[in-house]
């Protein structure tokens, strides 16, 4: 047996246990990188919107709709996961 294979069964043998817990501090980073990333997408979904009503302005076809909502759906996501973890981590303190 590798050495992979031996920490990847250890891993996974805590795990089914309920003994391995993630630490605070990585939760923590997980937490914010996933609120700045909502954060970076509500503001792309922003600037789509603003260029479909210059388009629309220009007597020109808006082009970001799909864009639009792929994106509102995305950030959902996202921050639904963010929660997800939030309470993870506080059934774990």
């Amino acid at each position: 047996m590798s050495d992979n294979d031996l920490v990847n069964e250890v891993i996974d043998r805590l795990k089914g246990e309920g003994f391995l817990m993630i630490t605070d501090e990585f939760i923590d980073q997980l937490i914010i990188t996933l609120h700045a990333n909502v954060t970076a997408i509500n503001s792309l979904t922003e600037i789509v919107e603003v260029e479909n009503k210059m388009l629309a302005l220009r007597g020109s076809l808006p082009t970001g709709n799909r864009q639009v909502n792929s994106l509102k759906g995305l950030s959902t996501r996202i921050a639904e996961i963010a929660f997800n973890v939030e309470g993870v981590r506080d059934e774990q303190r």
